[in-house]
């Protein structure tokens, strides 16, 4: 089964990438409002020259001027990369030169084509900023320009499962990756949670025997849920949000490439 890593572009991560994971991995690389885009490219960049699979997110918010995004599409045209992400990100506005993501994804596709595979964002928790059903509005709309979606982090396999039959009933027929944290400490974990909208999922782990999620990590119990329940939509694989915490993820990415 396929897996995806997410990390965060900080100082020294491509070097730990290189050192805990095999070539040819899929790394996705996230953007956050704290560092801006430049460091998110460059790193993507960089571990596409080493051999991996870099994906790195495209955050409308980030992007305030139309030459700041030509810029960063000339430099991933000349690269080896081959797919990226597309959101709108945090604290996008009409001011912005890109005022939302599916206006990114169809500026990217405008001046880019087929050369790159374009990933979105998908919430089976909702959004803090619109609910459920909302987002799969947005998802329906995006889903002709794009190649594949990325759910927001979930502790609840079965909803994972639930919400994959509920975009395909919606007639969204992306290919869908779950997303599922790595190991992570509870704290870190529980912040960041609460901070993105999915306080409902991250309830249901804390509840009895699925505390073992917060503490070392297992994830087969939310896997084995998440595909119990997946019925014939399409699956894509699991995407983790690892947080440049990459104890085991070697092993779990070595394992599901010879599987």
């Amino acid at each position: 089964m396929a897996e995806r890593i997410e990390i965060v572009p900080v100082a020294g991560v491509v070097d730990e990438v290189r050192r805990r994971l095999p070539v040819g991995t899929t790394v996705t690389v996230t953007a956050l409002p704290a560092h801006g885009i430049e460091p998110t490219v460059a790193a993507s960049l960089e571990l596409a020259r080493h051999g991996f699979d870099a994906v790195p997110h495209l955050a409308a918010a980030q992007i305030p001027h139309l030459g700041t995004f030509d810029a960063i599409m000339d430099r991933l045209a000349d690269s080896p990369i081959r797919t990226v992400f597309a959101v709108g990100g945090d604290g996008v506005t009409p001011q912005h030169a890109v005022p939302d993501g599916l206006v990114l994804l169809e500026r990217i596709r405008e001046t880019t084509d087929d050369r790159f595979r374009i990933g979105v964002a998908a919430y089976p928790e909702g959004h803090p900023a619109f609910d459920t059903s909302r987002g799969i509005e947005v998802l329906r709309r995006k889903a002709p320009l794009a190649d594949h979606a990325v759910t927001q982090m979930c502790f609840d396999g079965a909803r994972l499962g639930r919400y994959a039959t509920e975009l395909a009933t919606a007639g969204v027929p992306l290919p869908l990756w779950f997303g599922v944290p790595g190991r992570v400490g509870v704290r870190k974990l529980a912040g960041i949670a609460m901070r993105i909208g999915v306080g409902r999922s991250l309830a249901f782990a804390k509840r009895g025997a699925n505390r073992r999620l917060l503490g070392a990590y297992d994830p087969s119990a939310l896997r084995a849920d998440a595909l119990a329940t997946l019925g014939t939509t399409a699956f894509a694989g699991f995407h983790v949000y690892s947080f440049n915490a990459f104890d085991g993820l070697g092993a779990l990415v070595a394992d599901q490439s010879a599987s």
